[in-house]
């Protein structure tokens, strides 16, 4: 008998409305909105490369078969289109500069990597990178090979017998000990790839990248920890002399969609193994950051020599386009603010 009842139309309805939707704007907190917002444009980002990808598409294939230089130059601009390219920024500095501690604080997420005040925390390079079809924290551990490992074990156990027992020395010893503990000073050389030391990790056997997934950074940064540190009392046995590399990544982060934060162990570090890995990596850095504490962070001759090697990469073949020299724990010098370590 009713027919169906329209909203009305009315000036006086729609001024109402209109103030209970500012009215709830204004009862939404600020972190909120920046969600909402961040939501949004992640969406609009995505649906012009869609649209970018498909134009590209169409124009692929209506190239002329030909392979002369334009067509060439055309296609390879197509195929990197369609491949996910990221940012790459390189996070250097001395031991205990704060490294770790910056990327948590830049990512806004506490206590993610760690981080230490004495001897070296990060013991390999690990790469933070954004999840974002999974709304889980995700570490990928990425094993050196058996054959890396058996070479390794040579040149440890060679140390050994040095009769200076220098830094090497001390770097074979760390590695052998976090391992397999004291009792590798009376093991013969054959015994150190047996399966009992290597039962929670089979895929370091198997030639495979362990995958660890946790509901919180906290619970992560837990787990992860054998693998990428050499300071805890916590942990019986260290896995970090086996990793080549740990890749974390943060859930749902729209500052790392496509940028990916390396923290590498510390320059000028006593270990020459992670001294040496930092000029591997600087070349592919697109953006270098060079981390020194803020007191006297000129005259650091580690700040210096990244700096160096950064500029002699750029146009010159490298990848490297800026260099930022980031300052941390300015507390220590009667500022204010959180101390990075």
């Amino acid at each position: 008998m009713f027919g169906n009842v329209c909203p009305s139309t009315s000036k006086t309805n729609d001024k109402g409305k209109r103030k209970l939707d500012l009215q709830g704007e204004s009862s939404q907190s600020p972190a909120g909105k920046r969600a909402c917002e961040d939501i949004q444009v992640t969406q609009r980002e995505e649906e012009i490369l869609s649209d970018v990808k498909n134009i590209m598409r169409c124009v692929n294939q209506k190239l002329p078969k030909q392979d002369n230089k334009f067509n060439k130059f055309l296609k390879n601009k197509i195929k990197d289109l369609e491949t996910d390219k990221r940012e790459v920024v390189g996070v250097f500095g001395k031991t205990g500069a704060g490294k770790s501690s910056l990327i948590n604080a830049v990512i806004g997420v506490k206590d993610l990597l760690p981080s230490g005040r004495i001897s070296a925390c990060t013991s390999v390079m690990i790469e933070v990178e954004a999840n974002m079809p999974n709304p889980k924290y995700e570490a990928e551990i990425e094993f050196i090979t058996k054959e890396e490992w058996e070479e390794e074990l040579n040149h440890c156990l060679g140390n050994n017998d040095d009769q200076e027992k220098g830094e090497d020395y001390q770097d074979s010893v760390e590695k052998l000990s976090v391992l397999y503990g004291e009792e590798w000073k009376n093991k013969s050389p054959e015994n150190f790839l047996d399966k009992k030391y290597f039962r929670e990790i089979p895929e370091f056997l198997n030639s495979k990248s362990m995958i660890l997934t946790k509901d919180t950074a906290e619970d992560l940064s837990a787990d992860v920890v054998k693998y990428t540190r050499s300071e805890s009392k916590d942990v019986k046995r260290w896995y970090w002399p086996l990793v080549k590399c740990v890749t974390v990544r943060v859930p749902k982060n729209r500052l790392l969609q496509h940028v990916t934060l390396v923290d590498l162990p510390g320059n000028g570090d006593r270990n020459k193994s992670r001294d040496r890995m930092w000029k591997k990596l600087v070349g592919s850095c697109s953006t270098v950051w060079i981390v020194a504490e803020i007191n006297r962070a000129a005259s650091k001759k580690e700040s210096w020599e990244i700096l160096e090697e950064s500029c002699s990469l750029m146009g010159n073949g490298g990848e490297c386009q800026q260099i930022h020299f980031i300052c941390t724990k300015s507390d220590e010098i009667g500022g204010s603010g959180n101390q990075l370590t």
